[in-house]
């Protein structure tokens, strides 16, 4: 994911020579640090440099591609990084004080011990000093796999942030707005999560998130859901098995199911239509004639799972492990056959490795970074 919009430029001659002159003092020779205030580098396109203990105060660097770039002790507080490509920068120990990086992609950045809490700033209005300050704010960030060990994300916003498989070992997130963020796989021993909102925040549930989370009113409201999902599976399980003389048929159309987890249950004809299922696991689970017609399935998990049949229409599939899942017509007991359908679904960084999907079920989706391998005959 390459959030960095637009054309970038090269920095100008001036930059240039400033630049030039930074990496002899980064390098401890002779040379001038690089500092700048209030300008405008928005556009620029910068790899792999070394801006170590630079200072760049209240700078406009929205939708720049600076991946690989060393920020390490940097002084870049309160500064724009709005839809930059900073994957695999290093801002360790840096000064990120009400710095925004909205929509920024910062895949395995290390931003281990940075400062995130409020920033402030003394801006001359008309002649007469007023104070600012800003929320850091990471909102709708990829940070897969970034490294935030030991940083200070006191008061932070991180709404809608993807911290798959992160590191938030010893890391200050108390008072952080965390509200849809994902946490699977993420790494959290030490962490600090006191007073954080984590409503509709996307996690497994174990000793770990227990213990974390224990109290949070969000985190209650969240295994009373589970609870009452694992209910109606049930009671859905024995309307199947008894052919509909028993139990009910479970309808979790427009339902918050994020990170529930389903593996291998008998989901049969039931309807999630419009319904959550972010970071859901429904590995091996039998979906066949299910209806997902407009929901989300981001970073779920449907390895092995039966979709004959099923309606994936409009439905949003954002890195989706639907490998070897069964994707084949679904013989209906009147005669004829019902086809799995992905008609207006949006499937991104999706791979359909070992799966049987023709082109024609695909027909009207909007494919971006998606793998086919098809099974050997």
């Amino acid at each position: 994911m390459n959030t960095a919009r637009g054309a970038h430029s090269l920095p100008s001659h001036d930059m240039q020579v400033m630049l030039a002159q930074h990496t002899l003092f980064a390098r401890g020779h002779a040379g001038k640090r690089l500092e700048m205030r209030l300008q405008n580098l928005s556009g620029m396109r910068l790899h792999n440099f070394d801006l170590s203990q630079c200072l760049l105060l209240a700078c406009n660097l929205s939708h720049t591609d600076l991946e690989g770039c060393h920020f390490q002790a940097a002084n870049l507080s309160n500064s724009l990084f709005i839809g930059a490509n900073l994957r695999h920068c290093d801002f360790t120990r840096a000064d990120l004080r009400g710095t925004r990086f909205y929509k920024s992609d910062l895949q395995q950045a290390n931003m281990t011990g940075s400062d995130m809490r409020i920033g402030s700033i003394t801006l001359n209005s008309g002649g007469v000093p007023t104070q600012r300050e800003f929320t850091t704010d990471l909102s709708y960030c990829n940070m897969e796999e970034a490294t935030l060990r030991d940083a200070v994300l006191h008061k932070v916003r991180l709404r809608g942030v993807n911290m798959r498989n992160a590191d938030l070992a010893g890391a200050d997130l108390s008072g952080a707005d965390l509200q849809g963020v994902v946490l699977l796989g993420t790494t959290m021993d030490r962490a600090i999560f006191t007073g954080a909102n984590i409503k509709n925040a996307v996690f497994t549930v174990n000793d770990e998130t227990r213990r974390l989370f224990s109290g949070n009113p969000a985190f209650e409201e969240h295994l009373s859901n589970l609870r009452e999902t694992d209910r109606a599976v049930a009671s859905h399980e024995e309307w199947v098995n008894s052919g509909g003389r028993a139990g009910q048929r479970a309808d979790f159309a427009g339902k918050a199911l994020r990170g529930v987890d389903l593996r291998g249950r008998e989901l049969s004809a039931v309807s999630f239509r419009g319904a959550d299922l972010t970071g859901a696991k429904l590995a091996h689970a039998r979906l066949a004639a299910a209806d997902f017609n407009g929901a989300t399935l981001a970073y779920a998990e449907l390895a092995s799972a039966d979709l004959r049949g099923a309606s994936l229409e409009n439905a949003r599939l954002l890195h989706t492990n639907v490998d070897a899942a069964d994707f084949g017509d679904l013989d209906l007991r009147g005669g004829g056959k019902l086809a799995t359908r992905f008609a207006g679904a949006s499937v991104e960084w999706t791979s359909f490795s070992l799966c049987n999907i023709t082109p024609e079920q695909m027909a009207g989706a909007v494919l971006r970074e998606c793998s086919f391998a098809e099974i050997d005959a």
